[in-house]
């Protein structure tokens, strides 16, 4: 959007904001017409919209920028809004997925084990009528497998309705509205990696980028298949994205998620806030904190989060791309008493994320995939490239408890049968991962980790028991992307 436009876009905000807002996007104007990084001074009368500093000012303009960001959510913060052209699209993509977790019980023998195994077909249609309205959809069919050990083979066949809305975009405002159902994910899928079905607004001004929605998870039918499919829990999610890019590859992030359900009494806010810069060489960084507060079970909840760490391109001559990574996480825990401290994600979190490689995994452990809460998560990895397109990663993980405390079922991916409860040491976990684009049109993607629980953690509850044994977890995947327009 060149300046003209963005400045009538400007003037037909004015009915809708406030004077400061309006201040604030003829600044981010003249801040789009310069280098981002220029320290050649400028004389006075070169800024004709500069205003004389007086405290209310200030305080209205902090304001107005803190609002900016926290009424904001969920799209991919490294993406900005893409304008579509009319016409039709098709996007399929078929893909073959196998995931296998044994021993999660943490039994020392008679170890069980779990396997998914699911083909899927999608495919994305668009229709853009013209330059304002669209239409866009996506099913999915997928025939999956499940066999446990001691339990009969479990088959299922669904059509699901990934995403199904509408589209107004609103280009000379820098805007997009969407009513419908929509999929989502958060950068490191900290808040949640889902489908909505809501109303979404994208606002970009200048470096800023605006997402914000409101809706509920399942309101409608996503199994067309199904007529007795679980739907909505009745939570309603108000979420917010505000990001700031510095540069092409460096972001500031300040992201808000509101949880509210009557029914089961759960009234929660997180708060996050960071940076993140990914560049393909030097170093790349990411650094967040989060609070989340409200009610829940009965009692007030204020707890806390840190998830930070680096990933350093050792030898950017080599045709290995050497690559090391050191992280730490700590999510707050709860001693029972009074308020609860304990950190919590949403739920709908998969905490998936790249550590200078080319697939996405999960960052906390491929084998406990834990929540980050009442947790402490050291990690420290080394990568290369074993062919063209192509990365391998060994990562490691030290798992340590906040407080002593049950690990919850639904805060990992264990169901331990015996813990003593009598160390804060949880084990350590060693993943794999290996990842591979031949082409723009084929992905492979192999995953695997070993969970080695500590002396915590036994075969039943007796105090001789055998301790457990190790837990093992692994995840194949091969999809293909071809492209269709019309």
């Amino acid at each position: 959007m060149n300046a003209a436009r963005r400045r009538d876009a400007t003037a037909r905000w004015t009915g809708l904001f406030p004077e400061v807002i309006q201040q604030l996007i003829r600044h981010g104007d003249i801040c789009m017409r310069t280098p981002f990084f220029e320290t050649r001074k400028r004389a006075r009368a070169q800024q004709p919209h500069s205003l004389p500093f007086t405290p209310a000012r200030f305080r209205h303009s902090l304001l107005a920028l803190t609002l900016g960001c926290a009424l904001v959510p969920a799209a991919h913060a490294e993406k900005p809004i893409e304008w579509q052209e009319p016409g039709l699209q098709l996007r399929p993509r078929l893909s073959f997925e196998t995931d296998v977790l044994r021993n999660r019980q943490l039994a020392a023998s008679d170890m069980r084990t779990k396997t998914e195994i699911t083909p899927k077909a999608k495919l994305n249609a668009r229709w853009q009528i013209d330059h304002r309205w669209g239409l866009e959809g996506e099913l999915e069919l997928n025939d999956s497998t499940e066999r446990e050990t001691g339990k009969s083979t479990e088959h299922d066949t669904q059509l699901k309705v990934k995403q199904l809305y509408g589209e107004a975009q609103l280009q000379e405002y820098g805007a997009r509205l969407r009513l419908g159902r929509v999929s989502h994910t958060d950068d490191r899928g900290w808040f949640f990696d889902t489908e909505f079905d809501g109303v979404e607004a994208t606002l970009e001004q200048g470096p800023w980028q605006v997402v914000a929605f409101y809706a509920r998870k399942g309101q409608w039918n996503r199994d067309l298949l199904s007529s007795h499919e679980t739907r909505s829990d009745g939570t309603d999610y108000l979420a917010a994205l505000g990001t700031y890019h510095l540069s092409d590859t460096h972001q500031l992030l300040l992201k808000a998620l509101h949880q509210n359900n009557d029914r089961t009494d759960q009234r929660l806010t997180h708060l996050a806030a960071g940076s993140q810069n990914m560049p393909k060489s030097g170093m790349q960084h990411w650094a967040m904190a989060s609070l989340v507060s409200g009610h829940e079970g009965g009692r007030s909840v204020l707890g806390e989060a840190i998830d930070l760490g680096a990933t350093w391109f050792l030898d950017e001559q080599s045709e290995w791309a050497p690559r090391a990574t050191l992280g730490y996480a700590w999510g707050s825990g709860d001693d029972g008493n009074g308020k609860d401290n304990a950190h919590r994600q949403s739920g709908l979190q998969n905490n998936k994320a790249k550590l200078g490689n080319i697939m996405d995994f999960e960052v906390y452990g491929v084998a406990l995939d834990p929540q980050l809460s009442n947790l402490h998560v050291l990690t420290a990895g080394v990568g290369f490239a074993p062919m063209e397109k192509s990365t391998l990663d060994l990562v490691f993980h030290h798992y340590r408890q906040d407080k002593v405390g049950a690990l919850g079922s639904d805060r990992s991916n264990l169901r331990p049968r015996g813990d003593q409860l009598n160390k804060r040491a949880l084990g350590n976990g060693i993943d794999i991962v290996w990842g591979w684009r031949p082409t723009k049109q084929w992905r492979v993607e192999v995953a695997g980790g070993v969970f080695m629980p500590s002396s915590r953690f036994r075969h039943n509850n007796r105090a001789n028991a055998d301790k457990s044994s190790n837990v093992y977890a692994g995840s194949v995947g091969i999809k293909y992307y071809p492209n269709w327009s019309f």
